[in-house]
């Protein structure tokens, strides 16, 4: 379940969760979150597929954003329990990612931040 954040009060409390000054700055919010009672498990292990359907929904999200011409980013630092809390959210609910949405500043990127493994590192031919 997608939560979005865009009233004030649900805005304090998703910012009480990641206290960062750049995050605070973001007009709307959504929050991903999985209930693992209904996520699919693989048959033959059990192997809970929540964060990995999770993960696929967010970041075709994160590609239409941008494609809008919005920015926003994967946020999991994030305090799950602040926002379980603060939001009311089921108990069987799980919050997992944080995604601000806002209007991006024409910054250049920190160069420091693209600490990038080569393909030769990540990629094995078998």
């Amino acid at each position: 379940k997608f939560y979005i954040s865009r009233s004030e009060e649900a805005k304090k409390i998703v910012r009480q969760s990641y206290p960062r000054q750049w995050f605070n700055s973001a007009p709307l919010y959504i929050l991903a979150c999985g209930d693992h009672q209904q996520s699919w498990k693989r048959p033959c292990d059990g192997k809970d597929h929540l964060d990995i359907d999770i993960a696929i929904a967010v970041e075709h999200m994160v590609l239409k954003i941008t494609e809008l011409g919005l920015g926003t980013c994967w946020v999991c630092n994030f305090n799950p329990q602040t926002v379980k809390e603060g939001l009311q959210l089921s108990e069987n609910v799980e919050p997992i990612v944080l995604l601000p949405v806002g209007y991006p500043e024409n910054v250049d990127p920190d160069p420091r931040n693209k600490k990038r493994k080569s393909p030769e590192e990540i990629t094995k031919w078998i």
